[in-house]
C-alpha cells in the first residue's frame, strides 16, 4: 500500500473536523485500559455517595459521580499520573476516548486535565494537532455540558489555534456555523485567554454571526468573551457594543459590560 504523506493526512483530518468527512478513531489499547481500571479503583476507594448525589443533582441528573471533591480528585490524579509510563499522542487519544465512555463525570475531568498537561505532545506537529482536534471534537459533542466544554476550550482548542493558526483558524470558522451549539460556543470562547493577543476582528465577527441566537449558552458565551477582552481593550469593546447594540440581546450586553 502506498504511503500517505502527513500533509494529505492533515488535509483529510481538517475536512473531518470542519464537518465534511468522517474519520474513524482507534480503539483503546490494553495499556490504556489498565490505566482507566487503576484510576477507577482509586476513585472508588474515596467515593462518597452523599456527595455524588449532590453533584448529580447540581448537573441536572445528567451524569453519575464518584462524589470526589475537586482537591481530592486532583490529589488522586496526581498520584495516578506519576505512576504512568510516558504516553504518545495516539495513546492519549485512546485514553481520552475511553475515559469519556465511563459513566462517572470525574473520569472525563481526568481526561481533560491529562490532555492539558500534555498538550505539547498532542500538538507536536501540525498533523498531530489536527488529529488531536478531531478527537477533541468528538468529546465536545458527546456528554456535552458546560463543565467539560469550557474546560476543553481555552487550554486545548485555544492553545492549538495559537500554535497552528493557518490550520486551525479555518476550523474555528467552520465551527462558528456548526449545527452543534457546543462547537459554536467553543469558537466564540477559544480566544478567552489570549488577552492582548486576541484577534478582535475574528472575535467580533463571531459575535455578530451568532448575535441573533436565543440559546442561553451562546448568549452567555458572547457576553463572556466580550467581557474578557474588555479588560484588555475597553475602547474596542465599547465601540463594538454600541455599533451592534440592535443585534445583541440585552443579556449579552449586560454580560459584556459587567465591569464597565
Amino acid at each position: 500500500m502506498p504511503k500517505v504523506s502527513k500533509v494529505k493526512r492533515g488535509v483529510a483530518a481538517i475536512k473531518h473536523i470542519t464537518g465534511t468527512k468522517p474519520l474513524k478513531l482507534r480503539q483503546g489499547t490494553n495499556n490504556v485500559t489498565k490505566i482507566v481500571t487503576k484510576l477507577r479503583k482509586e476513585y472508588k476507594v474515596h467515593a462518597c455517595p452523599v456527595s455524588a448525589a449532590g453533584a448529580k443533582k447540581y448537573m441536572r441528573n445528567q451524569f453519575e459521580y464518584f462524589g470526589l471533591t475537586a482537591p481530592k480528585r486532583r490529589a488522586i490524579d496526581k498520584q495516578v499520573i506519576a505512576s504512568l509510563p510516558s504516553l504518545g499522542a495516539e495513546d492519549i487519544w485512546d485514553l481520552m476516548q475511553l475515559l469519556w465512555q465511563q459513566e462517572e463525570r470525574e473520569c472525563q475531568h481526568f481526561a481533560i486535565d491529562y490532555a492539558i498537561k500534555y498538550r505539547s505532545i498532542l500538538s507536536c506537529d501540525a498533523d498531530t494537532c489536527i488529529q488531536s482536534t478531531d478527537v477533541i471534537k468528538g468529546l465536545l459533542t458527546a456528554k456535552s455540558w458546560w463543565d467539560t466544554v469550557d474546560a476543553l476550550t481555552p487550554d486545548l482548542v485555544g492553545y492549538f489555534v495559537t500554535k497552528y493558526p493557518q490550520q486551525m483558524i479555518p476550523v474555528m470558522d467552520q465551527w462558528i456555523n456548526n449545527d452543534n451549539m457546543w462547537l459554536r460556543r467553543v469558537a466564540i470562547l477559544h480566544q478567552l485567554k489570549y488577552k492582548d493577543d486576541t484577534d478582535k476582528e475574528r472575535l467580533f465577527r463571531y459575535c455578530v454571526l451568532r448575535g441573533h441566537e436565543k440559546e442561553f449558552f451562546i448568549k452567555k458565551a458572547i457576553g463572556w468573551a466580550l467581557r474578557s477582552y474588555f479588560r484588555h481593550n475597553r475602547p474596542a469593546v465599547m465601540e463594538f457594543v454600541k455599533k451592534n447594540e440592535s443585534r445583541r440581546t440585552p443579556f449579552s450586553i449586560k454580560e459584556a459590560l459587567k465591569h464597565a
